[in-house]
Order: structure tokens, then C-alpha cells, then sequence
């Protein structure tokens, strides 16, 4: 993003995992050098370009940006653009010590922020009966959430679940055989999903960072957000739309005009969604290209979606 405006005068970087913060860091301190060297030193950079990182979330952006400068928090000034990536790293997935892989054994863990008390474990092992159930339902959407529920309580009678590893076994004893191994694969996929959203907190966090991010930017400034499953996509979606009319809406609200967008210099946006506070710029979102899923296959699912302040 900094090679690619060069115009940037602030960046700041913000995860709620120190880990992927620090990899982050790394890289931009590589930039910087980088860049020094090319511009004749470090002196060359010097009121050129400010980069800052902060372990926290995005629904914290107002206190992590009135830090840097009290003009930027305080919608006396505001911020040009803003990107979120909602997807999980290669670094965390292939962690088996974070718990997030299905095929990779490790603790019941799920947790982002490495701080917080809340674990998968916890969930599967002490959560109410129907509590497990509305997880998987409503954070998995999986079909077979009441077997599901039902066997993760009854384990609980010979010491519950400790490992990915055997919640992937329940998980294999619940599906069908008919299904195969994709069958449980896509299975635990959903589970694992569910149990992630529900110890982080995702998507009401999302929701609070959306209002945050919005109320950070200047005018004509930009909040773009790159989301990986469909309730992900569902909250961007109408949290965009209730930005910019005010209130609750969606696609057919009178207060709201779509047309066209015919822009040489940014052909990728279509079509357009105005109102009051500003203007959905994806009507449709944007996905990946097939050159970009050869080049990154889990990028295959992302969505983008970008809002502009009027």
C-alpha cells in the first residue's frame, strides 16, 4: 500500500494479534529502509512519511487515531481511506498451537487476541446446551447443528473435548459416511468457523468498527473492507447502507439512488448506491480475478466492498 501511494504522508497499522502486528511491523520497517536508501537517507524520509502500528481492534480506531493526532479522531479533519481485512492469515491458520486449522492437531484455542479469556474450549466444554446449538446455526450455518450439539454435550459425561483433534473425530462420527471426506471437511469447516466468531466476538465487533471507521473519515474519504464468508459480507452489506441513508436500509429504500458508474480511472467500480452521508461505490462487490485465485487460492471467497463519505 505505501509503494503503491507514495502521496501517503500517515499510515497506521492496527490487528488485535500482537503475532500478525509484528510480522506487519517487520515489513514496514523493511519499506522504510528501503525507501531511505533510495531517497538519500533517513533524513530524506523525515516529514515525509509517520507509520505507526497498534495492537487493537478497529472498533477502537477513534482512540488509536485521537493518539496520533486529536484532528483525526475528532471529525475536525478525518482520514482519507481506510482498509479492513477481515480474513485470517496463512500465519494463523498453519499455527496448530492457534487452533484455527481442521487438519492440523492443536489446543481448543480460536482466541485473535492472545489477551482474551474466552477460548473454544470454554464453549465446547461448559456453554449451555442450546447456547452450543445457536452458535453452530447461526455462526456455522450448518444444516446438522442439533446432532452436533447433542454429541458435544454427551462428551462432556467422559471429560469433554481438549484438542482439534478430537473435535474433528466427533465431528467425522457425526457426518455420514455418504459425504466422504469433503463431507466432513466442509463440516468442520463451518464448526470451526462458528466457534471462531463466537470467542472473538466477530461479528458485533465488525458491526462497532463499520460505525467507527465511518465516523473517522473526511470527506470523500474511503472505508473499504475485504470480508471471507457470507455473514461477514451480509453485516458490510447493510451496515453500508444504514450509513449512508442514516438509518436502517437496504437496496429498494427510496432515500437511496443507484446508478451507473462509468470512471476510467477506477473500471472496477460498477454501479453505485447514494445517499445522504455518502455513497456505496460496490453495489455488487468485487471478488477475486481467476489470475488472482491462481495466485492465492483462499483468496477465492473475498468480497470488497467500498464506502465513500460525502
Amino acid at each position: 500500500m505505501m509503494e503503491a501511494h507514495p502521496e501517503m504522508e500517515l499510515h497506521v497499522g492496527m490487528d488485535v494479534d500482537p503475532s500478525a502486528l509484528e510480522i506487519g511491523q517487520r515489513h514496514i520497517e523493511a519499506f522504510l529502509a528501503s525507501r531511505a536508501t533510495e531517497e538519500g537517507g533517513e533524513d530524506a524520509l523525515q516529514g515525509t512519511l509517520r507509520a505507526y502500528t497498534h495492537v487493537k481492534n478497529f472498533k477502537y480506531i477513534k482512540h488509536v487515531l485521537g493518539g496520533v493526532d486529536e484532528s483525526l479522531a475528532d471529525g475536525s479533519s478525518g482520514v482519507d481511506g481506510i482498509l479492513i481485512d477481515l480474513g485470517m492469515s496463512s500465519m494463523q491458520v498453519n499455527r496448530s498451537d492457534r487452533g484455527f486449522s481442521v487438519l492440523n492437531d492443536g489446543p481448543l484455542d480460536m482466541r485473535m487476541d492472545p489477551k482474551a479469556t474466552l477460548t473454544a474450549e470454554d464453549i465446547l466444554n461448559s456453554w449451555p446446551e442450546l447456547e452450543v446449538g445457536r452458535i453452530l446455526r447461526d455462526y456455522g450455518e450448518e444444516s446438522n447443528w442439533q446432532s452436533l450439539q447433542r454429541r458435544i454435550v454427551k462428551e462432556r459425561k467422559t471429560g469433554g473435548l481438549h484438542s482439534t483433534g478430537e473435535l474433528v473425530k466427533l465431528i467425522q462420527r457425526t457426518c455420514t459416511i455418504s459425504g466422504g471426506r469433503q463431507g466432513w471437511i466442509k463440516t468442520a469447516t463451518r464448526v470451526f468457523q462458528a466457534l471462531r466468531i463466537a470467542v472473538n466476538d466477530e461479528l458485533q465487533t465488525l458491526e462497532d468498527a463499520l460505525h467507527s471507521c465511518f465516523d473517522c473519515l473526511a470527506p470523500d474519504g474511503r472505508l473499504a473492507v475485504i470480508s471471507f464468508h457470507s455473514l461477514e459480507d451480509r453485516i458490510v452489506k447493510q451496515t453500508f447502507l444504514e450509513l449512508i441513508s442514516g438509518d436502517e436500509a437496504d437496496d429498494d429504500d427510496e432515500d437511496l439512488a443507484c446508478a451507473d458508474i462509468d470512471n476510467e480511472d477506477e473500471p472496477w467500480f460498477k454501479q453505485r448506491v447514494q445517499g445522504t452521508n455518502g455513497t456505496v461505490l460496490t453495489k455488487r462487490p468485487i471478488t477475486p480475478s481467476q489470475e488472482e485465485e491462481k495466485l492465492n487460492q483462499r483468496c477465492r471467497s473475498a468480497k470488497l466492498r467500498v464506502i465513500q463519505k460525502a
